[in-house]
């Protein structure tokens, strides 16, 4: 017999079976006696793990685990109480053994009834909270272990091969993958470096035409005084040598207007003297 078609439709059989053999049901006779047995013992696990909450809050529990569980549990409680005294002051062996046979004997009692059971069990499984323990770890570990053993069951040799060559080729694209990234995110830093020095490159030509336009304008502004003061001194000096020549000119003036006077006296006088001369 081959084995039962995947539960996801359009993946061939051979895939499924690669990536994801949990998800093909087996129809070999052996193979699901072992997964039973297997899956048995997870739920053996799970009860044995609730047993000692259950014990604890018994009235809680007992009308739905109904009389023949509850009277189990009962007399598992006592015992566990009675081995936990023989614990506490060794000495009788053979009390320590025959309580100890009697407690396994009771377990299986009680596991039997859970697994005639399944509802109650599911049931239980939801509605009772037990915290974190180590006994979780191991159920857990349990687990992968029973997928791991279906695993191996439902490859052959020559599936197994392929896997594992299969896994080699994700490997080898995953690393190339990786490299191409890692060569991609250099060049991307290196593109960002070159981008971040142009920028920093113009940023300080800015900054220095800037500085250059602030001390031109610094340097305009004191040619500009400069020119300025010059202008108001060579005014103050024009002003001058102008009150100097006006001085002048009203001396020269003056002194001609004097030469004038004196001309026309002097004029008057020989005139006068010639008025004499020709009355005469």
């Amino acid at each position: 017999k081959g084995m039962a078609t995947p539960g996801k439709a359009g993946i061939p059989l051979g895939v499924m079976k690669l990536l994801d053999p949990r998800q093909l049901k087996p129809d070999i006779t052996e193979t699901e006696r072992i997964l039973t047995v297997l899956d048995e013992t997870i739920v053996k696990l799970e009860i044995t793990r609730l047993i000692p909450r259950i014990i604890g809050s018994l009235e809680r529990y007992a009308r739905m685990l109904g009389p023949e569980i509850t009277s189990c549990l009962l007399e598992h409680q006592k015992l566990s109480v009675e081995i936990h005294h023989l614990l506490a002051s060794p000495g009788d062996e053979e009390s320590m053994r025959a309580v100890e046979q009697r407690l396994k004997c009771s377990l299986r009692n009680i596991l039997r009834l859970f697994l005639a059971n399944p509802l109650l069990y599911h049931g239980l499984k939801y509605k009772v909270r037990v915290r974190e323990s180590p006994a979780d770890v191991f159920i857990k570990a349990f687990m992968k272990f029973r997928d791991f053993t279906l695993e191996k069951l439902l490859i052959s040799p020559d599936e197994e091969k392929e896997k594992i060559q299969f896994m080699k080729d994700i490997s080898l694209r995953v690393e190339k993958n990786t490299e191409t990234i890692s060569a991609l995110r250099k060049e991307l830093a290196a593109v960002i470096q070159t981008r971040d020095e142009e920028l920093n490159r113009k940023d300080k030509m800015i900054e220095n035409l800037k500085t250059s336009i602030e001390d031109l304008a610094k340097n305009c502004k004191a040619e500009i005084q400069h020119i300025m003061e010059e202008g108001e001194n060579q005014q103050k000096e024009d002003e001058k040598a102008s009150m100097v020549r006006c001085a002048r000119l009203k001396q020269d003036v003056q002194l001609l207007r004097a030469r004038f006077n004196a001309l026309v006296l002097e004029h008057r006088a020989s005139e006068l003297a010639l008025r004499k001369v020709k009355g005469r």
